[in-house]
């Protein structure tokens, strides 16, 4: 049995661009996955409506795999690959695969260095991720790489701008007991929110990509920033 330390348990408290330890996997598949799910409606049929049939997806910071699955789910034409730097979310994925295993793969991998070759997917999808990049602009533009021509790049990401209503709204929906939302909230929005993207960095990125028609604006009554475009 692996022993709990302060070193496996809080490694984002110290650091967030490193990897999601054992147990921050599992708190975040059994309390934030539930949050993070709630702000993607329609984000599955308006990511399958950019994928031709026989078309492929893929996942940049798949977590526990929960996006990748309900795409493969929604249509049996479509494959989808997962990558996340965490060997524990990778793992927690796989073992949702039931169904469709067929058509979805996790690994783990960086957005940094994605190991695909150029002009490889119909479309390329990131949640909650880039805020735990290093170096935030080299991952958008691996995977501005691997996006095939014509192909659309969506991005979702907290916003480190939002308000305090918007992201206690966010924390309401997360999987928590009642008394535990008041501190989830205040790390949330100081710690976690207060090192992400705000609306001017998400677009500065997004300018510096090779898209056309690209899209930077903050989600309504959600602390969520949106940034699409098309190769």
């Amino acid at each position: 049995m692996q022993q709990i330390t302060w070193e496996n348990t809080m490694g984002l408290a110290r650091d967030i661009t490193t990897r999601y330890t054992s147990i921050e996997s599992s708190f975040y598949d059994r309390t934030m996955a539930r949050a993070v799910r709630s702000n993607q409606a329609g984000l599955v049929e308006s990511l399958l409506a950019d994928v031709p049939i026989g078309g492929s997806v893929l996942d940049v910071g798949s977590g526990g795999g929960q996006l990748a699955i309900a795409i493969a789910r929604r249509s049996p034409d479509v494959r989808v690959i997962g990558v996340d730097l965490s060997p524990d979310q990778v793992a927690r994925a796989g073992e949702r695969v039931d169904g469709v295993a067929q058509r979805v793969r996790f690994q783990v991998g960086s957005a940094e260095n994605l190991e695909f070759p150029d002009n490889h997917f119909s479309t390329v999808v990131s949640v909650g991720s880039i805020k735990h990049w290093g170096d935030r602009a080299r991952g958008l533009a691996e995977m501005v790489r691997v996006l095939r021509p014509g192909g659309r790049l969506t991005v979702l990401e907290i916003d480190r701008g939002c308000t305090f209503p918007s992201a206690s709204n966010y924390i309401a929906r997360a999987n928590l007991p009642r008394l535990a939302r008041l501190p989830v909230l205040l790390h949330f929005r100081t710690f976690i929110a207060g090192q992400s993207l705000d609306l001017e960095e998400a677009r500065l990125l997004a300018d510096e990509l090779e898209l056309s028609n690209v899209s930077v604006s903050r989600i309504s009554d959600d602390p969520t920033l949106l940034i699409v475009g098309r190769k």
